[in-house]
């Protein structure tokens, strides 16, 4: 985070201002630095905005909020378009990413990637010159990066399983996943009560827990049990001999491909990809 208490450089191109009804507290002991992007964390409270792509960013702190001492303080972030500073190498902007998303590596810098799915989206990108990127910030898309989520009705209590893939239970709700290899429906976003709306991913990025130590590339599938991902089980034809239509596909439904591995129980990231089952031999 840049300790920035800059003045704000602003376009005067639609700009526009919370109204103060909607001033969002700040997450107890952060701070946020006048003139540095902001957002909302998964709890709901504002904190600067970081290379954390369970982020939202709303806008940019017209004033700094310093809650470090654990006051109960609110800021009401600015929204329009915003000068950052340009990130280096082949994640700086140009001209031709012009309308194009941007995202955040910091809460000053805009990046032309999402650096594999760990960057949140900052903003489209209004232009590009000496002073940095123009950026219009400010309640962009949640899913601008292309992922489809769905609301369904969580049919048990899974307060516990955010990030964790789930299934239809046969009456329009979703449930945990729990039957090793199974097909799920996608991964869940949130963690609703039973009844509550769940938010499930059934395409593009998302976290997931791990269940066991994987790695890039791996293509995952639901675990026995606990529910996490596993290493997908090439299928294989039971049975043997006799007539070979007859004889069942064994093996795990792979729903989605590892982009970041990590140890069981930790988090890693994946691209949601409903594959089925797997051959042993590729053809």
């Amino acid at each position: 985070m840049t300790a920035l208490d800059r003045n704000i450089q602003r376009k005067s191109m639609g700009d526009a201002v919370l109204s103060r009804g909607f001033a969002i507290p700040l997450q107890a002991l952060a701070r946020v630095y006048k003139g540095s992007a902001v957002a909302i964390n998964s709890v709901g409270t504002m904190v600067p905005a970081s290379a954390d792509p369970t982020l939202f960013v709303v806008g940019v702190a017209e004033d700094e909020v310093n809650n470090t001492s654990g006051l109960s303080l609110s800021g009401v972030p600015c929204i329009g378009n915003f000068y950052f500073a340009n990130s280096g190498t082949t994640d700086a902007l140009t001209d031709g990413d012009v309308g194009r998303i941007c995202y955040a590596a910091d809460d000053n810098t805009a990046a032309r990637t999402s650096a594999l799915g760990t960057r949140p989206i900052l903003g489209r990108v209004c232009g590009v010159d000496g002073d940095g990127v123009l950026v219009a910030v400010g309640m962009e898309l949640a899913n601008a990066d292309g992922s489809v989520d769905l609301l369904v009705l969580a049919g048990a209590s899974l307060t516990a399983l955010r990030h964790y893939p789930v299934k239809l239970d046969g009456s329009g709700a979703v449930v945990a996943a729990t039957t090793a290899g199974e097909q799920p429906l996608g991964i869940l976003q949130n963690a609703p009560a039973s009844g509550a709306v769940a938010r499930v991913r059934i395409s593009g990025i998302s976290r997931v827990i791990l269940g066991d130590t994987l790695t890039q590339g791996m293509k995952i599938a639901v675990e026995a049990t606990s529910g996490r991902a596993k290493e997908a089980v090439a299928a294989t034809v039971a049975g043997g001999a006799g007539d070979p239509t007859n004889d069942a596909l064994v093996g795990s439904y792979a729903f989605g491909i590892l982009i970041t591995g990590g140890a069981d129980g930790e988090t890693g990231l994946c691209f949601i990809n409903h594959m089925g089952a797997i051959p042993t031999t590729a053809a």
